[in-house]
């Protein structure tokens, strides 16, 4: 029966009413405790004379159980020393237990079984040394028939207990009526809180309606909202200096909030000069002055911290662990609002994004040819097809003079938007440093320095480019690290163009090489990216030189838009459903007179 951690049984314990021990009561003040017992009061010296021969002593140790639940008693125990407990036990062994009432000396108990025959509900234990004295139901049936004082004081005891039970569980309605309205209000406060935090998607807005709502239902005098920055492991948080929101930083593991974001621990200061983890530098600068601090992690609904939520110097004492429960809640709604919003800011950055990656690639569009030059004895065509909403494949044609046409491919390092404004940079150097005079290794020079100038490291460019001459047919070319174009002579020899040197934007001076050749009717100049031979399959098979050679090979004999066409068309048969992942680019000259 014992249970060291009940309060009530500790609280019981120490009462002082507990009085000597029985093994100290004399057996002189035995019978003056039982002559005064309250049932004996109002009976005559010879009828208690009487009555105290037919009574039983009997001695209970601390913690026996005198008398047990769901027994039917046949004894009324008058108490003369020690106290004893009338417990309800709680059922399904449990060791819960409800006081119902504590009986000193002077009092008896198990009167209610011998009045109506019923089990028990409820257990006697005795809490000290105890001694009573035992009347059996025969002789206590007869005291009730033939006494009539006894009878009397009887009834007016269970008056008195049935009076007190009463009260008792009166006072247990009105305390769970009191916790219900409590709990009711504390919940209408939560859901007001939820629809408050839940009423904007701006961010900063956010956090700040989120600390206010807090300081509002704990009544907390100042605060902070911290969010986590997972890449720096640090906590970040906008604070009004002035009329102007400035940002702060602190690091995970320093300080009180710091501390909270680190190891997930619930903070309850109730003197922040008193606990190391504080800095008292903000107060110092302000001249306020931080007494009590309630420091929480917030959580997202897969437990992960999130943010912290520190508040500050609650107005009517210390923050409560309602408080603390109260805040776990508002931050469970918080942190949904809060990703809703981190959400939004994305979804927003995207959208905006969106519209200036579609106005950059019409930009680029319009960068590259609408439509081939018009050279006389020569069929030209040339397309890029973006592997993303912006390509960093690049083509052109630049007129250097009347007779001559520099034709180039290029490829740039990377994709998307930063490989599309190099793009465009190589562009405009290209077509700034496209003079007459200049030949084909001396224009890549300058533009290789330039664009090294002007790039960063990791930023380089494949490039072929050669100048077209109507005068005399020639075809003059460098290339710089590009793929080596295809020149199949009109008997369907191929040579490989291969002369030049290192890509563009990765050595700053580089003296390129170029080398010419001679168009004759029927020749074809295939430029291709490597978008096109490194084209992939679902099994992970590149598309390749041969299968490009095959393709051009069989229509040799149609025009450059066809030959064009067709192996962009076998390259996505080749690719089936297999995303595309690089740009694809081609260019197409004949010599057809």
């Amino acid at each position: 029966m014992k249970d060291h951690n009940n309060p009530i049984t500790q609280e019981i314990g120490n009462d002082a009413a507990a009085g000597p021990s029985a093994s100290a009561i004399t057996k002189s003040l035995i019978t003056d405790r039982l002559r005064h017992n309250i049932l004996f009061e109002n009976v005559n010296d010879k009828d208690f004379a009487l009555i105290r021969a037919k009574l039983a002593e009997r001695r209970y140790k601390p913690d026996d159980v005198i008398l047990k639940d769901e027994g039917v008693g046949g004894t009324l125990y008058f108490l003369v020393a020690g106290r004893v407990k009338v417990v309800k036990r709680a059922k399904f062994g449990y060791s819960e237990e409800t006081l119902l009432a504590l009986l000193h000396h002077g009092d008896c108990f198990g009167e209610l079984e011998l009045i109506d025959g019923r089990p028990r509900s409820s257990s006697v234990v005795a809490l000290d040394e105890c001694i009573t004295y035992e009347l059996k139901k025969d002789d206590f049936d007869h005291l009730v028939r033939e006494c009539q004082p006894f009878t009397i004081r009887l009834m007016q005891l269970l008056s008195i207990r049935l009076r007190a039970l009463n009260f008792h569980f009166v006072q247990q309605i009105v305390q769970s009526e009191e916790r219900a309205v409590t709990e009711v209000d504390k919940l209408h406060q939560l859901i007001e809180a939820a629809k408050t935090v839940n009423s904007t998607l701006d961010l900063d807005k956010l956090l700040t309606v989120i600390l206010d709502t807090a300081l509002r239902i704990v009544n907390g005098d100042r605060g902070t909202l911290y969010l986590i920055d997972e890449e720096k492991r640090e906590l970040w948080s906008k604070v009004l200096k002035g009329s102007e929101l400035v940002e702060i930083r602190l690091q995970i593991g320093k300080g009180i909030a710091g501390y909270v974001a680190g190891t997930g621990d619930t903070l309850n200061i109730p003197d922040a000069y008193l606990d190391s983890r504080f800095n008292p530098e903000f107060d110092e600068k302000t001249g306020y002055h931080t007494h009590t601090i309630l420091c929480m992690p917030m959580r997202n609904n897969t437990n992960k911290i999130i943010g912290v939520i520190q508040l500050l110097n609650k107005a009517d004492g210390l923050f409560t662990a309602d408080d603390e429960d109260f805040i776990n809640a508002l931050s469970i709604h918080s942190s949904i609002a809060i990703e809703n919003a981190r959400l939004y800011e994305q979804e927003r950055q995207k959208i905006a994004l969106e519209k200036d990656i579609l106005a950059a690639k019409e930009v680029q569009l319009s960068l590259l040819p609408k439509s081939a030059p018009k050279i006389p004895g020569y069929d030209i065509a040339g397309k890029s097809i973006s592997a993303l909403h912006v390509g960093g494949d690049y083509f052109d044609f630049i007129p250097m003079d009347e007779t001559r046409t520099a034709l180039c491919l290029g490829d740039i390092s990377g994709k998307g938007l930063p490989a599309a404004l190099l793009m465009a940079n190589l562009q405009a150097t290209l077509r700034g440093q496209a003079m007459p005079e200049l030949t084909p290794k001396t224009l890549i020079r300058r533009a290789n320095r330039l664009l090294y100038q002007n790039t960063t490291s990791d930023k380089f460019m494949t490039l072929f480019f050669s100048i077209l001459d109507t005068r005399d047919n020639t075809l003059s070319y460098t290339n710089a690290g590009h793929d080596h174009p295809f020149l199949i002579s009109p008997d369907g020899k191929i040579e490989r163009l291969k002369t030049g040197g290192l890509v563009v934007s990765i050595v700053e001076d580089f003296p390129y090489d170029e080398d010419v050749r001679t168009m004759t009717i029927g020749s074809t100049l295939i430029v291709n990216s490597d978008g096109i031979t490194e084209a992939l399959n679902s099994q992970r098979e590149q598309f390749g030189e041969k299968r490009l050679a095959d393709v051009f090979n069989k229509h040799l004999h149609r025009s450059s838009l066809e030959i064009l066409d067709e192996i962009l068309v076998a390259v996505k048969e080749f690719t089936g459903t297999y995303p595309q992942f690089d740009d694809e680019t081609l260019l197409v000259v004949k010599r057809v007179s």
